[in-house]
Order: C-alpha cells, then structure tokens, then sequence
C-alpha cells in the first residue's frame, strides 16, 4: 500500500496564509475596538504629552525659614516667606472668590477658595454628562469628594490601557485621558505631586522654576477648597522654591 502523496508546497502556503487571515480576523472581533481606542491614546499622547504625568510623592520637605508674613483670607491662615508684599496691588478681589498677592520682587500668588464639591457640582450640572455615565467610568467612591474625583482622573495613564481589556472599560479610560488633558493646569508637565495641608488634601501641579513659570496647589477637605497659584516673574531674581511652598502648606489652618 502506498503512502500519501506529500503536501504541495503551494498548499501548505495557502493553509498557513487562512490560518493567519483567521486569527486577524478573530483578534479585530475581539480586540479590534480596544486596539484603536489604545492607538487613539498614544496619539493623544504625542500631542499632549501632559496625560502621561501621574502623582508621584515630593521628595523635599525642607520649610523655608526666612522672613515673611502672616495673611489671612476666606476663614484660613497662612505664612508666605517673603515680606516684600505689595500693598497696593495686593487683597481680595471684589466679588470673587479670589485673593491677589503681588510681590514687589515681581512674583505673585492667587487664592482662590470654592465649596468642597465645586469640582464634581460643576461636572455633574453639565447637561452633556449622564450622571449614570460618569458613576460607571470613574466609579462610585470617586464621585464622593472633588480629591477623589482629581485622584481618579491623575491616576489614569496611557500606559494603563491594553487592547486586552473590554470594550467598554477601553472607552471610559479614553474618555478619562481627554478629561486628564483638560483639567491639567499650566506646569503639570513638569511634574505632579500629592500634597498635604492640615485638613487638607490635594496635588501640586508643577515643579518649582518650571518652563512654564507657573505653578499651583489644588486642596481639598470636607469643609472647603483651596487653589494656590505661584507666578514666578521671568528672569527674575527672587525664585519660588520647593521650601517656599511646604511653607505655606505647612502654616496653613482655620483663622482663629
């Protein structure tokens, strides 16, 4: 009895180019949707290289000692290091919820104070959000607190997402990084950084002398939020430094 005539070599080509063709096709069914969505996030990475950044912790925790001033606004106190304040150019902004500080050195700081859930009332008062949506993208302890909602935002990176994941997940994380790239403020490319303040919690957006020449402190607690917004003057002589700032957060409490 004689054996079986061998497999052509045209054959066997033509079973192994099915077999590759099949398992395209079975991955675009499976993973086709989550490959694009991480494609699109690498996109957006290169355009907004900003969404990359996640928290990391401060490595200096030095209090600068020099000479300054005691200040007082919206039921907080706090020393900055510096006494050079401008009095003329410096107060409360009629109307607002601002108070501006000018340096003579050029320099300047921003106070800003809002309700401890002014970040999520103002996302879910947006008629274009569903409530429903958002609480299955960024889940439910997230919709606690503005720190939570901030943290859960920060966290997420293009480097998180796979095309090995549901589809659904795939697009909630997208959506998360376009929102990363919007609420991130002027600095952050330099670095982000968990802060603590006395009651407070939050991040700080920005290392000290970043190109940008801006920098700011988001604070969070059950009662209140702070934004602290550093403007170093360009090639000025008086730097803001990492002291500087633990300064202020480290003075930082109820007015008595």
């Amino acid at each position: 009895m004689t054996s079986a005539a061998p497999m052509s070599t045209r054959a066997r080509i033509l079973i192994g180019l099915f077999v590759v063709v099949l398992v395209c096709v079975a991955y675009l069914w499976f993973f086709g949707f989550q490959t694009l969505i991480a494609l699109e996030a690498r996109y957006l990475t290169r355009k907004a290289p900003i969404v990359r950044v996640a928290p990391a912790q401060l490595t200096d925790f030095s209090i600068s000692r020099s000479p300054g001033r005691k200040l007082s606004y919206f039921g907080y106190e706090f020393e900055v290091p510096w006494n050079d304040v401008d009095e003329a150019k410096s107060g409360l902004i009629p109307d607002s919820n601002k108070a501006m500080i000018v340096f003579q050195s050029g320099n300047s700081l921003s106070v800003w104070h809002g309700s401890p859930r002014a970040f999520l009332n103002t996302v879910l008062s947006n008629d274009k959000i569903d409530q429903n949506t958002l609480r299955r993208i960024v889940g439910d302890e997230a919709l606690q607190s503005d720190f939570s909602l901030y943290r859960t935002i920060l966290q997420m990176t293009p480097g998180k997402m796979t095309p090995f994941e549901s589809q659904s997940d795939a697009a909630n994380q997208a959506l998360l990084l376009l929102v990363k790239g919007i609420c991130m403020p002027p600095g952050s490319e330099s670095g982000v950084f968990a802060v603590g303040a006395g009651e407070f919690s939050g991040f700080q957006f920005g290392r000290p002398a970043n190109p940008s020449g801006e920098l700011s402190v988001r604070l969070f607690s059950d009662s209140s939020s702070l934004n602290f917004i550093f403007v170093q003057k360009a090639g000025g002589s008086a730097a803001i430094s990492q002291p500087d700032i633990n300064r202020i957060l480290h003075t930082l409490h109820k007015a008595t």
